[in-house]
């Protein structure tokens, strides 16, 4: 969860004030700084109650540059709240693309179809006394501009009564797109932050200032700097205890579940023991090897080309070629569409079951969770991992790689030096098993082929293709993009003349030798938030220390 120290006008309009206040801030180790920026006539009507007090303790657009510069020299991040155009346009010309917009303006709709014609912004929306009907408004104008609703009431101090957290809930429910944040103007430092952060909030603003004594502006509602540092604390030690939005032992917790779960220790019959395995891992290592299916993960999440496995290709749609191309494979027992139980994969699951595909419906999110699903429920020993944007997986490979597999008992087997997207990758369910075991997080499974990487442990096999076509493994034949689509297309005609459910890697070489490479230099994403070069990625790939290795010329 973000903090944000929020100065608002308690600086009464002195610069060196605001400075200061800005270094107790840093201090505090808040992740955001938040000021107030007004050009009083544009704000407010000259014969308004407040105009005097505004006038006289508002900072010039110079003395707000000259603060920026300050910010900048103590490494402070700051959120400008603007008050009004003429503020946004200045904030905006000083580089500030992460901007507050005031619940003051939710209906301003001047400044909103302003805000609405930018396109590199983004906001933090206040909504304060704010009605849905009006939030919907200011939403259905800048919406796409928006990065949280920030709720809160405005009076000062909040009583526990008016804080109505539960709004927190009904903003991830009904504007689900949105992060959420509260602009917390009660005095409590651990009860009410930690209650924000246990609803999953992003944000969390609270009014600071140098002393309540000296009475300026919302004195009423901030903290001290020790305060403001004791409530950063509370936050940082207990959202820990957040932890991950997922079901799954800690590290500490494995060692526990050998002690406490009950052991197949006769037929039918399960007691702690110290010797034998529990139920599920017992299933897992008695099933089959050479039994092995095809796990064809397949979503439609994409967001770079939509719906890209509904596509048309070749005489058909990509994920119905892919689906009876892989069927064509003489040693797997069943290929499943393994696509996820939500509802917008629906449409993906139908065209399945319309198809006469074999589907199973699993997790959204860890694509281990629905490979062992699967391969539980289908008792397999081995399972392929064919994701539903390579339609030239190569099924000879496979067959190939299964060989390899069962004659020398592996954990794993891969393809190296082919086009990305013709291998699959081929696991033994009890490794698996333990695989996801000992993962702290499977929500990044996706990366499934970078914990093979880390893993020393894994009895590990290859088909290492020798080719004389330069850079063979930089040719890209997955597809993720439209132009991947377009050159995907153009192999498809090409082969035309061939059996396209049949065709292998031998008979696609000669038809993509002069196809544009990958850039070698560019980085992919790894879980929590690493990355690597691409050509770096390959090279860990083909240097493993693999049990056996059989080389394919072609």
């Amino acid at each position: 969860m973000k903090i944000i120290a929020e100065s608002a006008f308690n600086h009464n309009g002195s610069l060196d004030y605001l400075k200061e206040l800005a270094i107790e801030a840093k201090k505090t180790k808040a992740d955001y700084f938040t000021i107030q920026i007004m050009d009083v006539a544009e704000f407010c009507t000259k014969d308004y109650s407040k105009y005097k007090i505004y006038e006289e303790n508002t900072l010039t657009f110079p003395e707000w540059q000259e603060f920026f510069k300050y910010s900048k020299e103590i490494d402070l991040k700051i959120i400008p709240c603007v008050l009004d155009t003429s503020s946004f346009d200045f904030c905006y010309s000083e580089g500030f693309r992460f901007l507050k917009l005031h619940a003051t303006d939710i209906s301003n709709i001047a400044m909103l179809e302003k805000m609405a014609t930018f396109d590199d912004v983004s906001f933090i929306l206040e909504t304060q006394c704010a009605t849905n009907l009006e939030l919907k408004f200011a939403l259905n104008l800048i919406g796409d501009k928006v990065e949280c609703l920030m709720h809160g009431f405005s009076n000062y101090p909040t009583e526990v009564e008016d804080l109505n957290l539960n709004t927190l809930d009904y903003f991830a429910t009904e504007y689900p797109n949105y992060s959420t944040g509260l602009a917390d103007h009660s005095l409590d430092i651990d009860k009410i932050p930690l209650m924000v952060l246990a609803k999953g909030c992003d944000y969390i603003e609270k009014h600071i200032t140098l002393s309540r004594n000296n009475r300026n502006f919302d004195y009423q509602v901030s903290l001290y700097p020790h305060e403001f540092s004791a409530m950063v604390s509370y936050i940082r030690h207990y959202e820990k205890a957040l932890g991950n939005v997922m079901k799954h032992p800690t590290k500490t917790e494995l060692s526990y579940r050998n002690v406490m779960y009950k052991k197949v220790v006769g037929p039918n019959e399960f007691k702690r023991a110290d010797y034998g395995l529990d139920y599920i891992s017992h299933k897992f290592n008695s099933f089959k090897k050479e039994n092995i299916g095809i796990a064809l993960i397949a979503r439609l999440k994409s967001q770079r080309l939509p719906q890209k496995v509904l596509k048309p290709f070749h005489d058909t749609i990509l994920i119905d070629f892919l689906y009876k191309r892989l069927n064509t494979s003489i040693k797997t027992k069943k290929t499943v569409l393994a696509t996820s139980t939500l509802l917008e994969d629906a449409p993906l699951a139908q065209i399945g079951y319309d198809n006469k595909f074999n589907v199973y419906l699993g997790h959204a999110v860890s694509v281990i969770d629905r490979m062992l699903e699967l391969a539980f429920q289908e008792e397999f020993g081995g399972v392929f991992r064919v994701t539903g944007d390579n339609p030239f997986t190569d099924v000879e490979l496979i067959d190939e790689m299964i060989d390899l597999f069962v004659a020398n008992d592996l954990d794993y087997v891969r393809v190296n030096n082919t086009p990305f997207g013709v291998s699959a990758e081929l696991f033994s369910t009890e490794y698996l098993w333990k695989l996801y075991l000992e993962m702290s997080n499977p929500m990044n499974s996706e990366y499934l082929t970078y914990f093979i990487l880390k893993d020393d442990t894994a009895k590990k096999g290859c088909i290492d293709i020798i080719s004389d076509i330069e850079d063979l493994k930089f040719i890209n034949l997955s597809v993720d993009y439209q132009e991947d689509l377009d050159q995907a297309l153009e192999l498809v005609t090409k082969l035309n003349s061939k059996n396209l459910y049949t065709s292998n890697l031998k008979d696609m070489v000669l038809e993509i030798k002069d196809f544009k490479r990958e850039n070698k230099d560019k980085y992919i994403k790894l879980p929590e938030g690493e990355e690597i070069q691409f050509s770096k990625f390959l090279d860990q790939l083909s240097n493993q220390n693999y049990k056996i290795r059989k080389k394919i010329k072609i």
